[in-house]
């Protein structure tokens, strides 16, 4: 928890240092603020993919126990059948 909050906050301070950066940088407003667009789209997609494969990593095994929980309880019914049905 402690290396994810180190690089989170490494990865905002990175985007504001080049956001400070550039609005000093000696160019046109316009060419800046779409330098700032561009670097805003290029840092939603990284993080939106890093979003998606730690979702997939979490899901994953969510899944196994799923398949397996029903796994379990479809075995446990054929057994409680095959009670019932000497039971009777």
């Amino acid at each position: 928890m402690k290396a994810l909050k180190f690089i989170t906050s490494a990865l905002i301070l990175t985007a504001a240092g080049v956001a400070v950066g550039m609005l000093f940088a000696p160019q046109k407003g316009s060419r800046t603020r779409r330098k700032i667009s561009e670097l805003n789209h290029d840092y939603n997609d990284y993080l939106s993919d890093r979003f998606d494969e730690f979702v997939d990593f979490i899901s994953h095994p969510l899944e196994n126990a799923e398949d397996e929980a029903k796994r379990i309880a479809k075995k446990a019914k054929a057994k409680a059948n095959k009670i019932a049905a000497k039971v009777n």
